[in-house]
């Protein structure tokens, strides 16, 4: 992205990978069924990580990326993402 440094996409990866995978595996909050739902959801948390990242600047900051507010709105996304398209069910 403009004016994103690579070490802070890359923690934005890392927050996306994380809450993916406790929103798919523990939490059950699924965008999709399989691997392509989980690789889909890790896009979309990064998306949301991304807006956090931009819109938020409080509490912790690692490598220029505030942990806080990309973490909720990894969260946010992916959970609004799932509301509004919820995976089929398997015949």
């Amino acid at each position: 992205m403009i004016g994103m440094s690579f070490l802070a996409c890359v923690v934005l990866i890392i927050i996306s990978i994380v809450v993916s995978a406790i929103l798919f595996y523990a939490l059950k909050i699924r965008i999709g069924e399989g691997i392509k739902g989980f690789i889909a959801e890790i896009f979309v948390g990064w998306i949301g990580a991304w807006l956090g990242w931009i819109w938020g600047h409080w509490w912790f900051k690692f490598w220029d990326v505030y942990i806080v507010p990309a973490i909720i709105g990894s969260v946010a996304t992916i959970w609004i993402v799932a509301a509004l398209y919820p995976p089929r069910e398997a015949k």
